[in-house]
């Protein structure tokens, strides 16, 4: 398996973690019944039950905002058989950057989570300049 998918494969298993924290850490906020959680979720607050259960449905949208560009190139890399060193750093870049933005958001660090943004970015924008040319 080439290397670019096997970074799509492991950023999947990143996304099902976020969905994972997410949902426990509405269980765990004591905001709301069970009921309240099994159910559906009208009267819950949009921004998030605790701080940290907005953050993390934050960070988890994020991730999908990113993984529509991701999915894409590193899917284009593999059916053009365009696979270099490059487009495997960009996916290397993507993915370490993305696994550290996750508990950075939750946490609240903020400038360390945007310079992990950031390294994923760059390395999307790797693999797209890489497939251009």
């Amino acid at each position: 398996m080439p290397i670019e998918l096997k970074y799509l494969l492991w950023s999947i298993a990143l996304f099902f973690i976020m969905i994972l924290a997410q949902s426990l850490s509405s269980i765990f906020s004591g905001k709301a019944s069970v009921s309240e959680l099994v159910g559906h979720r009208d009267n819950l607050p949009k921004e998030g039950l605790t701080k940290l259960h907005g953050r993390t449905k934050r960070a988890q949208a994020n991730f999908i905002e990113s993984l529509v560009m991701f999915v894409p190139l590193v899917l284009i890399t593999i059916i053009t058989e365009s696979s270099t060193e490059i487009t495997a750093l960009g996916a290397a870049l993507f993915f370490w950057g993305r696994l550290a933005f996750a508990p950075c958001y939750w946490l609240g660090v903020s400038w360390l989570r945007t310079l992990a943004w950031f390294v994923s970015i760059i390395g999307m924008l790797m693999i797209f300049l890489e497939l251009i040319s």
